[in-house]
């Protein structure tokens, strides 16, 4: 009777060792608005080498058959949140990201990346951005800009929905997943 009750305490433990391979995803990105320009917002929790970017999402689950049209910044952080204007200077310390194309040697293809320079009318885009985690993407078109009010962001709902929250609150959330 002993050894069973041994078999099952060490039964599950191959499944959490598998389930700590791939941390989740945080909700540690949001979307602000200042002076009328969008502006990325990420968390980091730590020092970690982080990025923060925007990218074109109008046509998800054709990865290869369209280029990821991407702009970005990366680097070390030196305060907790980083605020980062897309398309404008780098906080210090960072620098623009360079549009690389990224091979998916899984799928057998190399994705073209080509750089965002501007947002469009109609286009859906998807903030991202990763430090210690990755971060749940913020989805988001310009018509979404004028609903986040001064002290407010757009911030993720789950994986599949935004919500504009009050810039506290975001930070509240994000810097208990930290």
């Amino acid at each position: 009777m002993r050894r069973r009750r041994r078999s099952w305490i060490l039964l599950p433990l191959p499944l959490l060792l598998l389930a700590a391979c791939s941390p989740v995803d945080e909700p540690v990105v949001a979307l602000a608005v200042t002076d009328g320009r969008p502006v990325g917002l990420l968390v980091t929790c730590d020092d970690s080498f982080s990025q923060l970017g925007v990218f074109e999402n109008n046509h998800p689950g054709e990865a290869g058959n369209r280029p990821l049209i991407r702009w970005g910044v990366n680097g070390r952080p030196t305060s907790e949140v980083v605020e980062v204007t897309l398309f404008g200077q780098p906080p210090e310390g960072w620098k623009v990201a360079e549009a690389v194309d990224i091979p998916a040697a899984e799928a057998g293809i190399e994705v073209d990346v080509e750089p965002l320079t501007e947002l469009r009318p109609g286009v859906t885009y998807s903030v991202d951005g990763s430090s210690r985690r990755n971060a749940i993407s913020v989805d988001f078109t310009l018509a979404d800009l004028p609903r986040i009010g001064p002290d407010e962001v757009l911030a993720p709902r789950g994986h599949d929905s935004t919500t504009v929250v009050s810039r506290e609150a975001f930070l509240r959330k994000a810097r208990d997943r930290c």
